[in-house]
């Protein structure tokens, strides 16, 4: 799925200078953001969502200023908190799911006592050890299968739970390599990305039941592979950062199962400052279930939509705090969206698109 919150210090170049054209503006897609308010917690933050279906919907994050694990259920037309396994990290940064039985979720941090990885079965979340120090995202299949990216001593790795147990797929990755994106539609069409290798190797490689590949994007420069979208295997979406000297900043790019096209994004950057410091710095990206794509890029109070031409600008409904959106996610195969990101006080900032 998508970029976590794993603490990394990026440096960047702070000229903001555009190179290209500023994209043409549409009307706005058919439907309403709006606000969905969750008060009751202390300190609270999300940095996952996944909804496989319009009733039931998991977000994840941290409470207590990310000393506690948060994991809220959508059902019933509600967002509640569930109970988690004693031990588990304190800050869940990434969860999907393909039905109301059967999600997964990742976390960080509380050393290495702590259960970083948590399955549930339309019951009860259950406690799976994780063989990574730090777990970065997870992704499940079509099949059922879950995927997992995650670092430690020995490098950035992927992950298959297969047998009661996650195994290493045996994705060798270049010195300095951070895999923080993983999405697999099918066991046969694996992607995962991050940030580039300490020689200026871009991060993306596709599974394709059998081996892996390392995929080139046409740029004379590394790209930090922020978000990865499937929606077929000639229709992937990637929101990336280009790390050159300007920072002409983020590009949305289109793989039609032959081509890469790149197409800039039209969000200000004056508060990417020069260092970034985790993944989730400049928002997510979602299929709309139409063919097109949904940015919220937590540099402005908008939402922005990309039909494969024009781009729409909607504006944020009004939400506490700055708009810091970590995650966007389809419902199911529908045109609607949820969002999450950073709360204020005890007030979450979670949106919904229908």
């Amino acid at each position: 799925m998508k970029s976590t919150l794993v603490r990394r210090v990026v440096p960047l170049a702070v000229a903001a200078v555009l190179v290209s054209p500023v994209p043409a503006f549409a009307d706005a897609p058919p439907g309403e953001w709006r606000h969905v308010p969750v008060t009751g917690l202390v300190g609270p933050a999300l940095y996952g969502v996944t909804a496989p279906s319009h009733g039931n919907a998991w977000a994840v994050g941290s409470q207590a200023s990310g000393g506690e694990p948060l994991v809220l259920r959508w059902n019933d037309g509600a967002w509640t908190p569930q109970a988690v396994p004693e031990g588990t990290a304190p800050e869940l940064v990434d969860v999907d799911a393909r039905h109301f039985a059967d999600a997964w979720a990742v976390g960080q941090g509380g050393g290495d006592a702590t259960t970083k990885s948590l399955h549930w079965n339309g019951r009860a979340w259950t406690a799976v050890p994780h063989p990574s120090d730090t777990p970065m995202a997870v992704s499940i299949d079509r099949w059922g299968s879950a995927w997992s990216t995650g670092s430690g001593a020995d490098g950035s790795k992927v992950f298959r739970y297969r047998a009661g147990e996650w195994a290493d797929q045996g994705l060798t990755v270049p010195s300095g390599t951070l895999l923080d994106a993983i999405a697999a539609r099918t066991p046969e069409d694996v992607w995962v990305g991050g940030t580039p290798s300490s020689d200026g190797v871009t991060a993306l490689w596709h599974y394709d039941g059998e081996s892996w590949n390392h995929m080139t994007l046409p740029s004379e420069w590394p790209h930090w592979i922020l978000q990865i979208v499937p929606v077929g295997p000639d229709d992937v979406w990637f929101y990336t950062l280009p790390m050159d000297p300007l920072f002409s900043g983020p590009q949305l790019v289109h793989w039609d199962g032959s081509t890469f096209t790149a197409t800039k994004t039209p969000s200000p950057y004056e508060r990417v400052g020069t260092f970034a410091d985790d993944a989730g710095f400049l928002g997510d990206i979602a299929s709309d279930g139409r063919g097109g794509i949904w940015l919220q890029d937590s540099q402005s109070p908008y939402y922005r939509h990309y039909d494969g031409a024009t781009w729409t600008s909607v504006p944020r409904p009004p939400a506490p705090g700055y708009p810091y959106m970590y995650d966007l996610e389809q419902i199911g195969r529908s045109s609607s969206l949820w969002g999450v990101g950073l709360g204020a006080g005890d007030l979450l900032n979670i949106d919904r698109f229908r």
